[in-house]
């Protein structure tokens, strides 16, 4: 399993190594795609739904934070052997400071339990290529796109 991959952000001379660190959110998701519609979720208190996934806590590989992260937002166990990497997509973070990207490395896998939203998520959704774009973050818009490009949803 592919380990996390450093971010090259173009800086000048005055922005600092921390300060280009801080301008990136290094975060993994599950694209997740049954009857041609993608799964997202929203989280609590939020308006907009995202590819369900997180950060990685410190030492984790992809696959233990993308494991993690399904448990915690899903309520499903992800099946050994099934994931595979989708792709990587960077944008804008959504409801951060103008100019904090974050960088989305995808994994699709097959999962054990029956899924629910969890811990911080309140809703998840079946979504098609139709899904009003207000209602997603660009990441997820950017995955949709590909998706659908792939034709692998309506």
């Amino acid at each position: 399993m592919p380990q996390r991959q450093p971010v090259v952000a173009c800086v000048d001379a005055s922005t600092s190594s921390a300060e280009a660190t801080a301008l990136f959110i290094d975060k993994l998701a599950l694209v997740l795609v049954r009857d041609r519609k993608q799964l997202v979720a929203r989280s609590r208190g939020k308006t907009a739904f995202f590819t369900p996934g997180g950060k990685r806590e410190a030492g984790e590989s992809d696959e233990a934070a993308l494991r993690r992260e399904c448990r915690e937002e899903l309520s499903v166990e992800l099946i050994d052997g099934t994931i595979e990497p989708y792709g990587v997509f960077q944008a804008q973070a959504h409801g951060k400071p103008e100019g904090t990207m974050v960088r989305m490395t995808c994994f699709t896998a097959e999962y054990d339990g029956t899924l629910a939203a969890n811990d911080e998520v309140e809703e998840l959704r079946w979504i098609a290529s139709d899904c009003p774009r207000a209602d997603l973050s660009v990441t997820s818009l950017m995955i949709l796109h590909d998706l659908k490009a792939k034709d692998l949803i309506d």
